[in-house]
C-alpha cells in the first residue's frame, strides 16, 4: 500500500468518524439555531470528504466497492438535505447541480440493482451466499426511490410529499438517512473485531441501523407534524375571534 493510499484512508476514517460523532449534535440541538447549523455543515463537509476519498480508495481495494456505493448513497441523502433548504423559498428554482446529482444517484442505485442481480448468479452457480451481494437491493432500492422523487419533484412541485413543510420534513428525512448510512458502514467495518463473528452478525449490522432509524424518523415526523397542526389550529381560531 502506498503512502497515498494510507493518507488517503486515515483521512476516509478521520472524516467518517467525525461524521459520527457530530452528527448526532444537529438531531438533538435546537433546529435553526447556531449549534445546529455549525454542527450539521461539520457532518456535511465530512460525509462529501468520505465519498471523495471512497472513490479514490476503490481503484486500490476493489473489495471496498459496495462502501463505495453506501458512501455515494450517505452524500446524496446528505447534499438534497442541504440543498432542500434552499428550495423552501419560491424564488430559487432547482439547479443543473440538483438535476445532475438526482441521475447520477439514479444511475449508481440501477449499477447497484445491477451487482446485486450478479451475486445472486453467483449464489446459484457456487452456491456461496454474499451478504454485501444482496444488500444491493436494499440500498438501491432506498436510493432510487429518493432520486426517482427528487427528479418528479423538480418537473412538478405540486407533487411533493409534503406540500409547503416539505424543506422541513425533507431536510429531517435525508439528513437523519445520510447519518443511519454512517452507522451502518461504521458498524460492518468493525465487526470484524468482535469476539464471535458469523453471518446472523452482518445481517443485524447492516439491517438494525436502518431499522431502528426508520422508527426514528417516522415518529419524529409524527411529531411535527401534530405540532405544525396544532399551531396552525391555534393561528387560524385566533384569526376566526380577531375577525368576529
Amino acid at each position: 500500500m502506498s503512502v497515498l493510499v494510507k493518507i488517503m484512508l486515515v483521512i476516509h476514517i478521520a472524516a467518517g468518524f467525525t461524521a459520527l460523532l457530530v452528527g448526532i449534535i444537529p438531531m438533538i440541538a435546537k433546529k435553526g439555531g447556531r449549534v445546529h447549523n455549525r454542527a450539521g455543515n461539520i457532518f456535511y463537509w465530512c460525509m462529501a470528504v468520505v465519498c471523495l476519498t471512497a472513490l479514490y480508495l476503490v481503484f486500490f481495494k476493489p473489495s471496498s466497492l459496495f462502501l463505495l456505493f453506501i458512501a455515494i448513497f450517505s452524500f446524496y441523502m446528505c447534499f438534497t438535505g442541504r440543498r432542500v433548504l434552499r428550495l423552501k423559498k419560491a424564488v430559487n428554482q432547482p439547479t443543473a447541480l440538483d438535476h445532475w446529482a438526482a441521475y447520477l444517484a439514479l444511475g449508481a442505485a440501477l449499477i447497484m440493482f445491477g451487482l446485486g442481480v450478479q451475486n445472486v448468479i453467483k449464489i446459484f452457480t457456487t452456491g456461496s451466499i454474499a451478504v454485501f451481494g444482496l444488500l444491493y437491493f436494499f440500498f438501491a432500492g432506498i436510493l432510487f426511490s429518493h432520486a426517482r422523487y427528487d427528479i418528479v419533484h423538480f418537473r412538478n412541485p405540486d407533487k411533493r410529499r409534503h406540500g409547503n413543510m416539505e424543506w422541513f420534513f425533507g431536510h429531517i428525512t435525508r439528513m437523519v438517512g445520510s447519518y443511519i448510512a454512517t452507522i451502518t458502514a461504521f458498524a460492518t467495518v468493525n465487526t470484524r473485531y468482535l469476539p464471535i463473528e458469523n453471518l446472523w452478525v452482518d445481517i443485524a449490522a447492516w439491517t438494525l441501523p436502518g431499522i431502528v432509524g426508520g422508527m426514528l424518523i417516522g415518529r419524529w415526523i409524527a411529531y411535527y407534524k401534530k405540532k405544525f397542526e396544532q399551531k396552525n389550529e391555534k393561528t387560524s381560531s385566533q384569526a376566526k375571534s380577531v375577525l368576529a
